[in-house]
């Protein structure tokens, strides 16, 4: 099941949001749908769950004196459903019902507040909204069909705190964001509780995971560093031992030579530490080895 799929569930499952706010809820799933008008009013959803709550919504909106037609079409292998109402009487009920409630347009105060915007955004978003796998990217968009509904809701949203973005796709305002701090809230105020949590779980593992790369990444740049530089200090070792192996070599010099020798991967602080030198002293001493066998190189 898809990450839209989930939330859109998760909505419909908010029984106590359906029965305190189902004007609210049911106008933003009507108004989003796919047209709203006295000519047709119809919603075109991917979820046959969604289809079926849509009806559902029409029916506790107003009473009805004819018939809802649920269709289904298949293309690509992909299902999709058409949710019509049929009388015109009907659509000029549902009409007036929700002009009468929302004379002056769709605003906060008319809507009920936090939890009258919030079932009516949940409406939206049932209607036309998607949720991108967190794994894969951050991604909550609202696609309406029809124009003039995405400064409604675009407006809305900014009224409620929120700061959604606007695309043009294919001839549609999409409006959406890609902040998942902006996510997980949007999908808490729609009463998506549980899928904020999976986004939020998601963020959390992703970047777990990317502290872990940097650190390995940065443990094998300062290996690669420790050993690339440990090779130098062998050449130099060796060009000054020649035949007559560490006995060549300045005394003082000839222990850090032998481990230095023995263990190219070592850090100077781990050959500090066993040979009881500090780094800078350990440095010191190398230094002074690639400076003797410079000394033997041959000049040009």
């Amino acid at each position: 099941m898809s990450y839209t799929q989930q939330a859109k569930n998760e909505i419909m499952e908010n029984r106590p949001l359906r029965s305190r706010f189902k004007n609210q809820q049911g106008y933003g799933l009507l108004l989003f749908g796919r047209t709203y008008g006295v000519g047709s009013i119809t919603l075109a959803t991917g979820q046959k769950e969604v289809a079926r709550y849509y009806a559902a919504a029409v029916s506790r909106a107003v009473p009805l004196t004819g018939t809802i037609t649920t269709r289904e079409e298949t293309s690509g292998g992909q299902s999709a459903f058409r949710v019509r109402v049929d009388a015109p009487a009907d659509r000029r009920a549902l009409l007036n019902h929700f002009a009468m409630l929302y004379p002056e347009g769709i605003t906060y105060e008319l809507l009920g507040g936090d939890e009258g915007a919030a079932a009516f955004v949940g409406g939206a978003f049932l209607a036309c909204g998607s949720l991108a796998d967190p794994e894969k990217k951050y991604h909550l968009e609202f696609a309406p069909p029809r124009p003039e509904t995405a400064p409604i809701l675009a407006g809305l949203l900014g009224e409620v705190g929120f700061l959604p973005k606007l695309a043009e796709r294919r001839g549609r305002t999409i409006i959406y964001t890609h902040d998942s701090t902006q996510m997980e809230d949007l999908l808490t105020f729609i009463s998506c509780p549980l899928m904020s949590l999976e986004v939020m779980n998601t963020k959390i593992l992703k970047e777990r995971r990317n502290a872990a790369n940097r650190a390995a990444n940065c443990d094998s740049a300062n290996i690669d560093k420790v050993v690339g530089a440990a090779e130098g200090q062998i050449r130099d070792i060796r060009r000054l031992m020649g035949d007559q192996g560490l006995s060549a070599l300045p005394e003082e010099l000839r222990e850090l030579a032998a481990l230095r020798l023995e263990s190219p991967e070592a850090s100077l602080r781990e050959l500090g530490a066993r040979l009881g030198l500090s780094r800078s002293g350990v440095n010191h001493r190398l230094g002074r080895i690639r400076e003797l066998a410079e000394e033997l190189t041959p000049k040009e």
